[in-house]
């Protein structure tokens, strides 16, 4: 049986399609861990990064680049002052990223980064109002009226044109999201 690394941030990576099934050897350490990385990288690029080699940082200290250690998300964008630094090199270099349609970031909650649960329409958003609110609060940022806002939630689909990245607090549970249009 598989065994795959626990991410502070993201739970799932395989749920979440950070990860696919491979029997191809990892790049880095040539082992056959039955899992390959399927998201973003910022530096040198491998074809097959085991996620062990992602949880112990070794795919970023190997795959780095001239201007510093590979990523895997972005973590320059939107970051609350009150995060520690820590938080975002465990981000930025040992735990998998996800792919989005246009700019994927991560969302900060509680002086913390959040976990990433993964893709999210309305039908997954509904019973979930603090996301529906940070959705909201997206579409007020971008000028949009209440039914603007509430017309363009409703489009939201996990595989449609128009989805939500959902993220939960590690410690008031609250849950966000964000937007990203194909």
């Amino acid at each position: 049986m598989t065994r795959i690394p626990a991410f502070r941030y993201h739970p799932d990576p395989v749920a979440t399609a950070s990860a696919r099934s491979s029997d191809a050897p990892c790049d880095i350490c040539g082992a056959r861990s039955g899992y390959r990385y399927a998201g973003p990288i910022v530096g040198e690029q491998a074809d097959n990064v085991c996620l062990d080699c992602i949880a112990s940082g070794a795919a970023a200290r190997t795959l780095a680049s001239p201007d510093g250690q590979a990523e895997f998300t972005d973590v320059g964008w939107g970051v609350p002052d009150e995060v520690p630094a820590v938080v975002l090199d465990e981000l930025a270099h040992r735990t998998p990223g996800f792919l989005g349609w246009q700019q994927e970031h991560w969302l900060y909650h509680c002086a913390d980064a959040a976990e990433f649960l993964g893709r999210a329409g309305l039908p997954e958003l509904e019973t979930l109002p603090d996301a529906l609110a940070s959705l909201r609060d997206e579409a007020a940022e971008l000028g949009q009226g209440r039914d603007e806002a509430d017309e363009w939630i409703q489009r939201l689909r996990v595989d449609g044109d128009l989805t939500a990245y959902l993220f939960r607090c590690l410690h008031c549970g609250t849950h966000l999201a964000y937007s990203d249009a194909n």
